[in-house]
């Protein structure tokens, strides 16, 4: 009833001197073809609306709430997420924290920055090994923790390759489990594939309902159970799943992380927080070009950033042409990509707990809508070529310590701040 009085409201108010207000409306009702829209509820009764991120209000502001936009364009903004710097760098990570104290001072802790000061330091050869160091620390304490909660020992030579968020289709854990299996089936399929030593950290949590993410969590379990009882392997990779994600161990599994895994499809991510947390901390992210790994691009440039896979745009494209098919990448390489769909129902990965029907019918029979077989061999190459670079721990430290001095945009206080100033209007 009150939905029904709001929505007649609306209509009653709606602005007609548009000559095209009956497709406005039709956008921006609440209650269209017998449902109540309660996003567009949300818009009515909001005075701002905020994309999070400067690629995802641009998307709501073209295409999702384009109706909204066109007639009230002054309600929408752009306030990027941020994190605390002060907990995920300064409390997470002592001897990084204290490293950029002693160069900078402390008023960082003030003001994120600050951090940018740390710029001056990136050929700073003293500065470089110390940063080596406190990164070694970070990955032995989290190597600690690891070994007590899942059972599995980490080389902290090998890379900590990263991926900690919510399990979700869209944020793609599966195609990092994809690379992972093709690298393990490369390892033992070619004497002549030596991909540089990495241990795969990932973890979170899914929603009690949501199966498909969870049958993803008991996949990257299998797949860990396969690859760590494998001695041909255990040289090269390792992988760890860290259970009960919360932020008491994430505050161990940031400061310790080498790469950075954002892998959305791009459009997905509305800005992603766990980038900018990684970031901080000296990880070099590998992502879509999606969320606020758009902004992390800009802020450290090309050459600090390892960006693969389709654009939105091509996202879109791709959609609207209606010419993808799962089974053509399939059929197209049954050594690789075939390989990995077929073990995973053909007893490859079930000794744990079975096959994972739910997770091939999702990607060849509901035709892979969130695009993991798409994006996997730009993926695949993007990491190589990234994990190629670390042999050269100069340059690779460098571009950490460039991330972490880049990374005071990404501070809440910002974000707050721009809340204060152009949502709020309370001024600070």
């Amino acid at each position: 009833m009150f939905i029904e009085e709001i929505d007649r409201r609306y209509r009653e108010n709606f602005p007609h001197d548009k000559e095209n207000w009956p497709e406005l409306l039709s956008q921006n009702a609440i209650l269209w073809d017998g449902v109540a829209r309660m996003a567009n509820l949300s818009v009515i009764f909001a005075h701002a609306v905020n994309g999070v991120s400067e690629l995802h209000t641009g998307i709501i502001e073209e295409t999702v709430l384009k109706g909204f936009y066109d007639i009230t364009p002054e309600k929408f903004n752009n306030k990027t997420n941020g994190v605390s710097h002060r907990r995920f760098l300064g409390n997470s990570n002592p001897p990084y924290a204290r490293l950029i104290t002693e160069a900078i001072g402390d008023e960082w802790l003030d003001d994120a920055t600050e951090l940018e000061r740390l710029v001056k330091f990136e050929n700073d050869p003293s500065f470089l090994d110390a940063f080596e160091d406190a990164k070694k620390w970070d990955k032995e304490r989290l190597a600690k923790y690891v070994a007590e909660k899942s059972g599995v020992v980490l080389d902290t030579n090998m890379v900590f390759d990263v991926q900690v968020k919510r399990f979700h289709a869209y944020k793609r854990q599966l195609l990092n489990v994809f690379k992972i299996l093709d690298i393990y089936n490369r390892i033992i399929s070619d004497s002549s594939y030596n991909p540089t030593p990495t241990a795969f950290i990932i973890s979170g949590k899914a929603a009690q309902s949501y199966t498909f993410a969870k049958e993803v969590i008991r996949l990257v379990n299998s797949v860990a159970d396969v690859i760590n009882n494998d001695a041909r392997v255990n040289d090269k990779i390792k992988v760890a799943f860290v259970p009960n994600f919360a932020v008491s161990n994430a505050e161990l599994i940031y400061p310790a992380a080498e790469i950075s895994e954002q892998i959305s499809w791009a459009g997905s991510e509305a800005s992603g927080t766990s980038n900018m947390k990684l970031m901080m901390n000296g990880a070099i992210t590998l992502g879509t070009y999606d969320g606020a790994n758009v902004e992390i691009s800009e802020l450290v440039g090309d050459e600090h950033i390892k960006i693969f896979g389709l654009r939105t745009e091509e996202v879109e494209a791709l959609r609207a042409s209606g010419s993808y098919y799962a089974w053509d990448v399939y059929n197209a390489d049954r050594g690789r990509v075939g390989r990995i769909i077929d073990e995973l129902t053909d007893g490859t990965l079930a000794r744990l707990s079975g096959n994972f029907d739910m997770v091939r019918d999702e990607l060849m029979t509901n035709n892979d809508h969130d695009l993991v077989l798409k994006d996997f061999y730009s993926y695949v190459d993007a990491w190589t070529e990234l994990t190629n670079s670390y042999s050269d721990r100069r340059s690779w430290n460098r571009s950490a310590v460039h991330n972490t001095a880049r990374s005071g945009y990404f501070s809440s206080d910002r974000t707050i701040g721009e809340y204060a100033d152009d949502v709020w209007h309370i001024g600070r």
